[in-house]
């Protein structure tokens, strides 16, 4: 009997099928810090579909839909931001439909080029 039971527990934790954590829509803020856009460069991050996402700047400028070449695009906006604009950290605005794994490729983009004194941040809502 216990043999049969033990069967069918690896049965079902083999078949399951696990979902993707990252996958999750972006939680609202419970607590956080206040920043300046001021001192920020600013991602708005929108939902663009099923598997994508349009990210631009507040001053309109839009970034490819592609993901890697939207990475790439990214790292370079923030590199040029953080040397010439002398700006002190990156702030992503985020709409709450996004999913988080969006979210995790563009901070691994602009993490990919910030100095340790440079933070990011993600704006969700209230």
């Amino acid at each position: 009997m216990i043999d049969v039971v033990l069967l069918l527990l690896i049965f079902f934790m083999v078949s399951a099928r696990m979902a993707p954590g990252a996958n999750a829509r972006l939680p609202k803020a419970k607590h956080g810090e206040m920043t300046s856009m001021h001192d920020a460069i600013v991602l708005t991050v929108k939902n663009g579909g099923t598997d994508s996402v349009d990210v631009s700047t507040p001053t309109g400028k839009k970034f490819s839909s592609d993901s890697e070449q939207q990475s790439g695009e990214i790292a370079e906006h923030v590199a040029n931001g953080l040397q010439y604009m002398e700006k002190k950290y990156v702030l992503i605005q985020a709409e709450p439909n996004v999913l988080t794994s969006q979210i995790v490729r563009i901070q691994n983009a602009v993490g990919s080029v910030l100095e340790p004194e440079h933070k990011i941040f993600v704006a969700v809502e209230h």
